[in-house]
């Protein structure tokens, strides 16, 4: 299989960041940061070992729900006609709206087959030391699950919202292992 990634959203998208923690007045995390360098991390993994991967979302600036789609949708065709299998994987970091609340990270899906790649991943990150709890996936209709033409997750890292997390989020080491797990478990998909 070859993956198609996008890297969740851009930075002006309203309420993706840590709100709640702050730091001389400015939030500590806009999740296109961490969004970016975990998917930053994980293309250099491909290019570095040679295997194929597609980013369709590196850009700073807001990206449409449906541009994602319709870069997913063109860039699937093409592997297709290569005789290859795509699929889909949007990585984002959570947020919620009451302070420590919530915590851990989670694979989403819309489809049967969506739902199968989201089990695999959740159970190959949990054996491998994935350093935040992983919730069991669960069926979403997002837009970017639903609309898009290749089997589709994404997954949530974990809760910018929730201190614990957030530590974690900022973390350089937390961002390597992440990247680095997630080309495992899709190189052994």
């Amino acid at each position: 299989m070859i993956p198609i990634i996008d890297a969740g959203h851009g930075s002006n998208t309203p309420g993706k960041r840590s709100e709640g923690f702050y730091k001389n007045g400015k939030v500590l995390l806009k999740e296109n940061s961490v969004n970016e360098a975990v998917c930053n991390k994980l293309s250099f993994l491909f290019w570095n070992n040679l295997k194929k991967a597609y980013f369709i979302s590196n850009e700073w600036n807001d990206i449409s729900l449906q541009e994602r789609c319709n870069r997913e949708i063109e860039v699937s065709k093409g592997i297709r006609r290569l005789g290859k299998k795509p699929f889909f994987l949007s990585i984002h970091a959570d947020a919620f709206h009451v302070k420590n609340k919530a915590k851990g990270g989670r694979f989403f899906y819309f489809s049967n087959s969506g739902k199968n790649l989201a089990y695999q991943l959740t159970a190959y990150l949990r054996a491998n030391g994935y350093q935040l709890n992983l919730r069991e996936p669960k069926k979403a209709n997002f837009k970017v699950l639903r609309d898009t033409s290749s089997p589709a997750v994404l997954f949530e890292m974990g809760f910018m919202t929730t201190e614990s997390d957030l530590k974690l989020l900022l973390n350089d080491d937390f961002r390597n292992k992440t990247a680095l797990l997630l080309y495992k478990a899709i190189v052994n998909l």
